[in-house]
């Protein structure tokens, strides 16, 4: 036996401390929804983080979330989480400390748990949030619908020809209390490689105020970017940022928690 698990073993009563919690009353809906986890013996990774304190309170702290989550629906609409999608999600719960982050693997395994809510809990969703930073997912709350920007650029009289001074101006880089506001634009980058927005150059939303807002605050910080104003001229270009199908179903799993019962 790989020495690490003789002393998981060895440990009264550790394997019961997470799976018993599971069968007590009032969290019995979690326990029945990761019976196949827990069944497939998958979450041995469970009892290994127990042996270390920090890692212990941050998978107690997660599952009692998503117990939270499940607390909500009536015990008919709880059913059995997808391996494939409870797996992995079960490894994350002992180390993901970030609230933000944490957030979208419960919402996410909260969904899979439901029977109204399943079908929207994507396996690949998991990859998804293994892709994101926490200001990745900080910054999502704000793109769950078409977001405007405007790109900066100096364009040359003479000729078709200019230079990006700022590109994907949304706001959000001074609004959504990023830790790293100037990364934004690679932010968006990554959202649109992962599938979850487009970024159009090619449209923009009928909106002008919203543009014209943006265009007031940053006009005068741009414009003295240094140039030589006889050959170049300042302009804006307009755009929208629009969220995919897969993005809004991504959102509608992984952002918005489950409604109450009434």
């Amino acid at each position: 036996m790989v020495p690490i698990l003789k002393e998981v073993a060895q440990v009264p009563g550790l394997l019961k401390e997470i799976y018993g919690d599971l069968a007590k009353p009032g969290v019995t809906q979690a326990g029945k929804a990761l019976g196949t986890v827990l069944g497939l013996g998958n979450t041995i990774l469970w009892p290994l983080m127990l042996l270390n304190e920090r890692a212990k309170i941050t998978l107690e702290k997660n599952l009692e979330k998503y117990r939270e989550e499940l607390n909500k629906v009536p015990p008919a609409q709880i059913s059995e989480v997808p391996p494939e999608l409870g797996v992995p999600i079960a490894e994350k719960l002992g180390y993901v400390t970030d609230e933000q982050l944490s957030d979208l693997y419960i919402n996410l395994l909260a969904k899979a748990s439901t029977t109204d809510f399943s079908h929207t809990a994507h396996p690949s969703f998991v990859n998804v949030i293994n892709n994101l930073s926490p200001d990745e997912a900080l910054l999502l709350q704000h793109v769950t619908n078409d977001l405007p920007f405007v790109e900066a650029r100096l364009k040359k009289k003479s000729a078709n020809e200019w230079r990006t001074l700022a590109a994907l101006i949304t706001g959000l880089e001074r609004t959504a209390k990023l830790s790293f506001p100037e990364n934004c634009v690679a932010y968006f980058s990554n959202f649109e490689g992962l599938g979850l927005i487009n970024i159009r150059h090619d449209l923009y939303i009928a909106d002008p105020p919203q543009y014209e807002k943006l265009e007031k605050y940053y006009r005068p910080i741009l414009e003295c970017v240094p140039h030589d104003k006889e050959m170049w001229e300042f302009m804006f270009e307009r755009g929208k940022i629009e969220v995919t199908p897969y993005g809004e179903l991504f959102i509608s799993a992984c952002l918005r928690k489950l409604k109450a019962r009434e």
